[in-house]
């Protein structure tokens, strides 16, 4: 069990590993190390081929939470509401809706 002073990073790969090692069929090849530094503390984690492969996995598969695609105006970043960060432009099926929904709006208040 894992003091509860680790560091949050330091804890997840901790616990990362301790989840696939089980399964590890080479557990005694190490192919390379991690060290990991956070404040002044830092530690190094031995990854076997398994374990090494299986980070490259999650790392390759995270997807921000604030990544909510690209404008198809201008390219730049959505936000949550898929609004353009860059240029205000709403975009992606909500946002389209939405601005559809709104021209209509306007164009009843305009009568």
């Amino acid at each position: 069990m894992t003091s509860p002073h680790v560091p949050a990073p330091t804890r997840a790969m901790e616990q990362f590993l301790a989840g696939i090692a089980p399964f590890d069929s080479r557990p005694d090849q190490p192919v390379m190390t991690v060290t990991m530094r956070v404040g002044p503390a830092d530690r190094t984690f031995t990854l076997t081929h398994r374990a090494a492969s299986a980070l490259v996995e999650v790392l390759n598969r995270y997807a921000d939470p604030d990544d909510c695609g690209r404008c198809g105006g201008c390219g730049g970043f959505l936000d949550r509401n898929f609004q353009c960060r860059s240029c205000g432009q709403l975009d992606g099926v909500f946002g389209s809706t939405v601005a559809r929904h709104l021209a209509g709006a306007d164009h009843r208040d305009d009568r």
